[in-house]
């Protein structure tokens, strides 16, 4: 009996030790979500573990975006993209990626096969920051250089719907396009205005700035009490934001206006005139500087605004190491200009699908003309046939390797694709 009743008792006491045990085991599972593990990345090869599961680890920084082409946001490089989600739209798109990891974006497109299509740059930027669909991003500085939607509607769509969940943020605006049949009026015709996407543009600007609250322009002096839109007003912040800063007063006689992101330098050389003949003539002109570094931005200038630029400032002052060809490379500037400022020699940037490109004598486009201005052989076959398309000298949008299956996802955006569209890489 005294053996049964010793037994009966040690399997008492086990029974109150585990049940006793059973709270503790719940805490340590991955249900009950108490205990906190420290990132891999903070915990060194020969780091001891912790003593017991209830200690704290200290709290450990966001990690590192993915790096794409072996390039992060903070490597210390300026990163140079001439985008474009497919072969066949027509538009004109840069990206600028500091050394810090700051965003610049010149016009963005669109028009063509992804005029109606979703925004793709969102996607584009993240890929090109490293990180994921969704996450956040700020574009410090947004330059348009014109009012068609080849150049601007890339923007009309990523603000037109904006709200908070869209999770991106554009710190500045610049951009001075004329007030339509006021100061200014094309020789082309209304239609040369593209007013319909154009007040699309427009009240896109307001519906941003419902969601974000406006704090001004850097460069700009906009009182503070002219912040908030009035009551009925339309097309506010448009009005607000057009010429703030890209005016004649800050360019000056000597073209004196430059902006400053990161490092990277964008001096504003020539905005619209009155005497501009067309839309495309009222380009405003950027050149961006970095180190040694230099990009002239022609947007769509037409030979009335190459003929100004060259007697303003004189052609060595507008030789760069690249040189973005004007109207998509086809009907913009003329031989004269591409001459004076040694096209021939730089680094040629072709905003261009491809069939503006694969034109010859025959076609409504010259193209081929300007590819003979600059030293190229004139039919798009021998350019392909010579290899002249691998040789670093021309980047010509509708010929890329590699575009986005679909441009508006980040996966989308592969190193493959990004590599084909990098135009610089620069220490």
């Amino acid at each position: 009996m005294t053996d049964n009743l010793t037994f009966i008792f040690a399997l008492l006491t086990l029974a109150v030790v585990l049940l006793a045990s059973l709270p503790l085991l719940s805490a340590c599972g991955g249900g009950g979500g108490q205990a906190v593990i420290p990132a891999p990345e903070t915990v060194a090869n020969d780091t001891e573990p912790p003593a017991t599961v209830s200690e704290t680890p200290e709290p450990t920084a966001a990690p590192e975006p993915t790096p794409i082409n072996g390039v992060k946001a903070s490597d210390g490089k300026v990163a140079f993209y001439q985008l474009a989600p497919d072969k066949n739209s027509l538009m004109m798109s840069y990206v600028i990626k500091t050394a810090n990891g700051k965003v610049i974006v010149i016009d963005g497109g669109i028009d063509g096969q992804g005029l109606d299509k979703d925004p793709y740059l969102p996607s584009a930027i993240r890929a090109i920051l490293g990180l994921s669909d969704g996450e956040y991003f700020e574009v410090e500085a947004w330059f348009l250089t014109h009012h068609h939607k080849d150049h601007f509607y890339e923007l009309a769509k990523m603000l037109k719907d904006y709200t908070p969940e869209d999770n991106f943020r554009i710190n500045n605006f610049y951009f001075n396009f004329p007030n339509i049949g006021v100061e200014w009026k094309s020789s082309a015709g209304d239609k040369d205005h593209d007013l319909e996407h154009g007040m699309i543009l427009y009240a896109a600007f307001d519906n941003y700035y419902s969601a974000v609250p406006f704090e001004g322009i850097k460069g700009a002096d906009i009182p503070e009490s002219d912040w908030k839109k009035p009551e009925g007003a339309e097309n506010y912040y448009y009005n607000l934001i057009n010429g703030c800063v890209i005016n004649d007063a800050n360019i000056g006689a000597e073209g004196g206006l430059s902006i400053e992101v990161d490092g990277v330098r964008f001096d504003i050389l020539q905005k619209w005139y009155k005497a501009s003949q067309n839309v495309n003539s009222t380009s405003t002109v950027i050149r961006m500087v970095y180190k040694e570094h230099s990009c002239l931005f022609l947007g769509d200038a037409y030979t009335d605004a190459g003929s100004k630029l060259l007697k303003k400032y004189g052609a060595e002052a507008l030789k760069s190491e690249y040189v973005q060809m004007s109207h998509h490379g086809q009907n913009g500037t003329d031989k004269r200009f591409y001459v004076n400022i040694d096209a021939e020699n730089s680094i040629r940037l072709w905003p261009i699908p491809v069939w503006v490109w694969n034109v010859d004598k025959s076609g409504p486009y010259n193209t081929y003309q300007t590819r003979k201005w600059v030293g190229l052989p004139e039919d798009y076959r021998d350019f392909e046939a010579q290899g002249l398309g691998d040789t670093g000298r021309d980047f010509v949008t509708g010929l890329y390797k590699a575009f986005p299956e679909n441009p508006s996802s980040v996966n989308s955006w592969t190193e493959e694709v990004l590599n084909a569209q990098r135009v610089g890489l620069f220490d």
